[in-house]
């Protein structure tokens, strides 16, 4: 007997990968390049497409993007301080480079197209609900923010938190929104043995026992209070800290702001913390495992993916009761008021000082991760694109 059944659509889906081509990868490219990594795996009958600017390409200089089976690049070789204002204009169109049926946005603002639906991740809503700590730069290159919104086939936020946000902030319909928490590659974040913990802290100047704080060196990472909340430890249980992170190009405040706290230091003390700078890699993996604690008091977080990554080495987790941080660390961390510097210092020397705590937070935090994975991100984010493209077409055959 025939089957009548019409065979699946045949999709591309065109990704703006800058993100994850940078070589200090925040959050977005951290999920970026995951998905990358994942959505050819569990969805192996999309055609994904990776469009970014990579100038040193003409040099011979290699892609700093790993390769991804299933994933064709798009590589423009144009420096992005030259290219990227004219994106903001929306020119080039993407449909006049590359052809496509669906255009996925993981930064917020896609890429300029007309002619193709477009699916967005908000990651967090932190530039509006604390507009003071978002610089002129970020404002001007949200301006579309709104637009994209109402314009987006679907839109995909990466919590609970975020999605409610969406619609109180931007009365954006739940029916549109899907939530695709991200996730944490357990392959890579596993407990680093001790002579690996050695050579990073050896190499970076890291006296141990130590704290550790994980982000871009911006204003809601809340490093002035985690700095007040340290030196309010006592002598006796006070750990050495490193405060781990890349400045951030669109919130250059936040160094600022840490360098004054640290300046706010008596110099005993001062000579105790260690700013390394972006650690990735190994070296992040070894720091988190040697690590008494992460300390992560961030006021507001879209998700909070360090949390997991520490809980997937076996550290305890310090972090606030703002935003997604609750939802994300579940039982599995002691919650802190971030505004409250002496809350933070309580949460940290419970933990420092109490082996119970912190060895029944080490085996909640491994169950915990163990509930995020990637290959879940990619696949509820690979429905969505089927989703939007099936429509299209679907309404093309008439």
């Amino acid at each position: 007997m025939a089957d009548d059944r019409e065979p699946p659509l045949t999709v591309r889906v065109l990704i703006d990968a800058r993100s994850a081509a940078s070589p200090e990868r925040t959050g977005v490219g951290v999920y970026t390049a995951a998905l990358l990594e994942r959505l050819p795996v569990v969805d192996p009958h999309t055609t994904y497409l990776a469009w970014y600017l990579h100038a040193r390409m003409l040099l011979g200089e290699p892609s700093p993007l790993r390769h991804s089976t299933g994933v064709s690049r798009r590589v423009l070789p144009l420096p992005a301080r030259a290219f990227e204002p004219l994106l903001r204009r929306g020119i080039p169109r993407m449909e006049w480079m590359v052809r496509f049926d669906v255009l996925f946005a993981p930064n917020f603002v896609p890429l300029p197209t007309r002619a193709r639906p477009v699916v967005l991740t908000v990651h967090d809503l932190g530039f509006r609900r604390f507009p003071d700590s978002a610089p002129a730069s970020t404002r001007a290159w949200l301006e579309g923010f709104d637009a994209s919104l109402r314009r987006a086939a679907a839109i995909l936020a990466v919590s609970q938190a975020t999605k409610r946000d969406l619609e109180e902030l931007f009365d954006v319909g739940p029916d549109r929104i899907r939530v695709t928490p991200l996730g944490v590659d357990r392959r890579v974040f596993r407990r680093a043995g001790d002579e690996a913990v050695r050579a990073v802290t050896d190499r970076l100047g890291v006296d141990r026992p130590y704290l550790l704080s994980l982000g871009g060196l911006e204003p809601r990472k809340n490093l002035p209070r985690l700095v007040e909340a340290w030196q309010r430890l006592p002598d006796d249980v006070r750990p050495g800290l490193v405060i781990a992170g890349s400045n951030v190009g669109w919130s250059p405040e936040g160094r600022d702001l840490l360098a004054r706290a640290l300046a706010r230091l008596p110099n005993p003390l001062r000579r105790r913390v260690v700013v390394p700078g972006y650690v990735h890699g190994s070296d992040r993996v070894a720091l988190l495992s040697g690590a008494a604690a992460l300390a992560y008091p961030s006021i507001y977080e879209g998700f909070g993916l360090p949390v997991l990554e520490a809980m997937a080495t076996g550290t305890p987790v310090v972090t606030s009761t703002g935003s997604s941080l609750p939802e994300v660390a579940g039982e599995a961390a002691v919650l802190v008021d971030p505004l409250s510097s002496e809350s933070i210092a309580d949460g940290l020397e419970r933990v420092l000082r109490d082996g119970a705590l912190r060895d029944r937070l080490v085996q909640a935090g491994f169950v915990r991760a163990a509930a995020y994975s990637w290959d879940d991100t990619a696949r509820s984010t690979a429905e969505v694109f089927r989703e939007v493209a099936e429509g299209r077409q679907i309404s093309r055959r008439g």
